[in-house]
């Protein structure tokens, strides 16, 4: 039995050693119009809507709309078009995502959650009075630390760049109000002290007269 006498064949089970698939098409359909086929163009699977997977003649694979994962326990690595664009689990509580906004104005979205707490880093449009553009915003359910290596470690940032939420105003413009070290106060006085100026009463010694406080600055330490 060769090519040139098989016209067509129908069998419930054909055992091979190699079936070259260009000159066959191996077809299996599933339901609602999906279907997996291999032929001289290579292989597809396809949803009944569009190619879940591509294998063409060179060998180059095209996933689209696949859920991947590493393995079916933790740890794993999950791709999922339908949540997580990327993941990676530790335990469910456990893992570091990015996934999607829903918000016209947000960006993809980091998440690191665990140990009962999560945060989430991602990029919106500014609504606070210091921007009015897009801002790097960075949210925590608990504190944010930020711990330099000791003891050399640093954390460099201008003062001129910490800016309060609520007044606009800078941490170095907030300095620049303060009292500076080593500067002489403005002249205050005279101060009564809680006696009247004039008051006398006589002593051991003879009257003595109450003058007050005099007028006086002090160096800031």
């Amino acid at each position: 039995m060769d090519s040139l006498n098989v016209v067509d064949l129908t069998a419930d089970h054909i055992t091979a050693g190699t079936i070259d698939a260009n000159v066959v098409t191996i077809r299996s359909d599933l339901t609602a119009g999906a279907f997996i086929q291999i032929d001289g163009n290579g292989m597809r699977i396809n949803n009944g809507t569009y190619d879940t997977l591509t294998a063409n003649i060179n060998g180059f694979v095209t996933m689209t709309g696949a859920l991947i994962r590493s393995q079916s326990g933790y740890p794993m690595v999950v791709m999922d078009p339908d949540s997580d664009l990327i993941g990676a689990y530790a335990s469910p509580s456990s893992y570091i995502t990015m996934t999607p906004v829903g918000n016209a104005n947000g960006s993809p979205q980091f998440t690191v959650a665990g140990g009962g707490g999560s945060m989430f880093l991602y990029q919106q449009s500014s609504k606070s009075i210091i921007s009015s553009s897009y801002d790097l915003t960075i949210k925590s359910s608990h504190d944010i630390d930020l711990s330099p290596g000791y003891p050399t470690g640093k954390v460099t940032v201008g003062f001129d760049s910490l800016v309060d939420f609520n007044t606009g105003t800078s941490l170095y413009q907030q300095f620049l109000g303060k009292a500076s070290k080593g500067v002489q106060t403005g002249e205050a006085g005279p101060f009564n002290g809680g006696i009247p100026i004039g008051a006398s009463w006589n002593t051991s010694m003879g009257t003595v007269t109450w003058v007050g406080i005099a007028a006086h600055s002090h160096v800031q330490n």
